[in-house]
């Protein structure tokens, strides 16, 4: 006798026809159409700017998007904020774990489900805790203070919380980045666990090996769009490499013309630094840079590529090694001592870090050239007929659309703010320069023209250390890239670059 057909599932979360589109025109999402199935480890993979993180901050309630729906069994449903998320039963579990680090992991519970609303004690939230973590293997005391757990543990810390407040949809937003290697496979056996239970786990990951160990599906994005979903078991590492990637070639070759490299400018040897709560997040990194090349420095976010940047650029200090500029010393020295000799900076945070809000353009020139020789000083004292010119110069020679120099840099668009920021740190003529994501969130002409400026800044002679997330602008603009996964330099590369090999070392 035949046995009858098995009842199709129904979606647990059903996302259709999502947009997002950032100011400058970035799509970060443009038209995804996604289910999320009860019981299941769903892999979200995708390389840096894929659009997942801003697909699982919709679902959490900390995004909304532009356009599509949202259905959560069978009903349309609003998120408007991560309260209305967790009513919906969804959970974010951020990269980042956000818990108050003087409180235990109980009393942390207990906070977030006061918040919700819910009438508990310590003691019954301490009791939940130990029930939870011995059904699913968490291995969370909820007696321990937050600031003494690992890494590990404070992720196990955010995912019992999200199960205390009754979570059916757990969203992990690359949650293995800073964990050891012990520590995520025990976290990847908790999802498998969790999904075991009729749980919906959603696993954002770049790393092919843990998708393919922990997922049931996998949906692959790519700039900003689902571009397949597969079963875990017809996915095969070079089929995933090739939807991550797809459309570059094995290939690529260059846009500008070749640059005759010079002498070296910075020279990094065996450098240690340390990240959040003491663990080295750069291990034994060395690095030489020549006069007028760009080094692009490749990875994926979160593995060593922030605390390198800044400790080259003296925000942090090495643990160990050696940094040298220009033939002298600079592991101990201040920024300033750097900025002096002839160091140039554009940071990633345009305002609070590159610019001071709230003040003045002309202000703005005279703070950020404060260490250079070519500021517009007078001994210790700002000139500010000179710091006015200066600041009318960056302004008119990088077409930056101001109200006027006396404006607060808030009064500019995003794009406007870079060609502000790379202009002045041009102003400084430097030897070296180093770039964190220069072109994040510039619209199509901008990025192009904050490009050009790198090119013919290490045309005239300058060293460019060029940290991105964004691969293409690294194969377009460098002479050499390194690419950093988990604290090290994993593999180096000259033109004419291998994709795949590069697209392969950044995701393990």
């Amino acid at each position: 006798m035949q046995q009858p057909a098995a009842a199709p599932r129904s979606p647990l979360v059903s996302l259709r026809g999502i947009v997002k589109v950032y100011p400058g025109g970035v799509r970060a999402n443009d038209g995804v159409d996604l289910d999320i199935y009860p019981g299941e480890v769903l892999g979200l993979l995708g390389e840096n700017g894929a659009g997942k993180t801003t697909l699982v901050s919709i679902l959490a309630g900390l995004v909304r998007p532009d356009a599509g729906d949202i259905f959560v069994k069978g009903r349309r449903v609003e998120i408007r904020s991560p309260r209305d998320a967790a009513r919906l039963g969804i959970a974010l579990v951020p990269q980042h774990p956000l818990l108050v680090e003087n409180f235990t992991v109980a009393e942390n519970v207990l906070l977030a489900a006061r918040l919700a609303g819910r009438r508990v004690g310590l003691g019954e939230v301490r009791r939940g805790l130990r029930e939870i973590a011995e059904r699913f293997g968490l291995g969370v005391d909820p007696d321990a203070r937050v600031w003494r757990l690992s890494m590990g543990e404070r992720q196990r810390a955010e995912v019992a919380r999200a199960l205390y407040l009754g979570a059916e949809v757990l969203l992990l937003d690359e949650p293995t980045t800073h964990l050891t290697p012990e520590e995520s496979r025990r976290l990847l056996g908790i999802m498998r666990s969790l999904a075991e239970s009729g749980r919906s786990v959603v696993f954002i990951t770049h790393k092919i090996g843990e998708v393919l160990e922990a997922a049931d599906r996998i949906a692959v994005m790519r700039r900003g769009r689902i571009v397949a979903v597969l079963d875990a078991s017809e996915a095969t590492p070079e089929k995933l490499l090739r939807l991550m990637f797809e459309g570059r070639g094995a290939v690529l070759e260059k846009r500008y013309p070749p640059r005759r490299p010079g002498g070296v400018v910075l020279r990094v040897e065996n450098l240690w630094v340390k990240g959040a709560h003491g663990v080295d997040a750069v291990k034994g990194v060395s690095l030489l840079l020549r006069e007028g090349e760009v080094l692009g420095v490749a990875g994926v976010a979160g593995n060593g590529q922030r605390e390198l940047f800044e400790a080259l650029i003296g925000l942090r200090p090495p643990s160990r090694g050696r940094i040298t500029l220009l033939g002298r010393e600079v592991t101990g020295e201040p920024p300033s001592a750097r900025a002096a000799l002839g160091l140039a900076v554009v940071p990633e945070e345009r305002l609070g870090w590159a610019l001071v809000p709230c003040r003045s353009l002309v202000f703005n020139t005279a703070l950020g050239m404060y260490s250079s020789p070519r500021g517009p000083y007078r001994g210790p004292l700002v000139d500010w007929h000179t710091a006015r010119e200066v600041t009318r110069r960056i302004v008119e020679r990088m077409s930056v659309k101001t109200p006027g120099v006396d404006a607060p840099p808030e009064a500019l668009s995003g794009g406007n703010m870079q060609r502000f920021i790379v202009g002045r740190e041009l102003e400084k003529q430097p030897r070296l320069l180093l770039a964190m994501n220069p072109t994040s969130g510039l619209d199509a002409a901008a990025t192009r023209f904050v490009r050009d400026l790198i090119d013919s800044t290490a045309r005239s002679g300058a060293g460019v250390l060029l940290f991105s997330e964004d691969l293409d602008e690294l194969l377009e603009l460098s002479d050499r890239i390194a690419v950093m996964s988990r604290g090290r330099i994993v593999y180096e590369a000259e033109r004419p670059f291998n994709i795949e090999e590069i697209a392969r070392s950044m995701t393990g």
